[in-house]
């Protein structure tokens, strides 16, 4: 029987779904719709402040349908914005359109948490090197707090673990 689907539109959306998924659990958010708002607003403006070669070799990392979200509505400029982190909050905010009730930080470390799982820790670091500083410095503070994050976490499961091993969670 034949499938009514290529498999790379299975896996497309699956890949889709597992980022939607990562970012509504990091930014405890209330649903995907959300979690679509926010990662589609966090990614237009990072991307309208790259120069567009980084944009594009950006995009390079991202599943199929995530990249389809990236150069949605894009018009190439041919110089990046130059905002500030008020501006970078602004943006996302006006990507949010304010119905989703997410605010602009919290989608940002959303955003990020999933990029910092699924790409590359390069292409990370190097688009970080060509936003404007402002909006660097924003990511850098982001990142700063979703690493302290997964520090305490990976710390408190190796105490859960050493506990395990001295005999048990009962004193076994």
């Amino acid at each position: 029987m034949r499938r009514h689907t290529p498999d790379a539109f299975d896996t497309a959306v699956q890949k889709g779904n597992i980022w939607l998924k990562d970012i509504e659990k990091a930014g405890s958010l209330r649903s995907r719709f959300q979690a679509y708002a926010a990662m589609r607003s966090v990614l237009h403006a990072l991307r309208d402040c790259l120069p567009p070669a980084e944009a594009v070799k950006f995009s390079a990392q991202l599943p199929l349908l995530v990249k389809g979200v990236f150069f949605d509505g894009w018009k190439v400029a041919p110089k990046p914005l130059r905002l500030t982190r008020e501006g970078l909050h602004a943006a996302i905010r006006r990507g949010l359109k304010d119905e989703s009730g997410v605010e602009p930080g919290v989608a940002l470390k959303a955003v990020l948490s999933a990029l910092d799982r699924h790409i590359s820790p390069s292409v990370l670091e190097t688009i970080q090197l060509v936003l404007p500083r402002d909006v660097r410095v924003a990511v850098r503070m982001a990142l700063t707090e979703i690493y302290s994050k997964q520090a305490v976490g990976k710390a408190a499961a190796s105490k859960e673990w050493q506990s395990a091993e001295e005999g048990g969670p009962f004193g076994e």
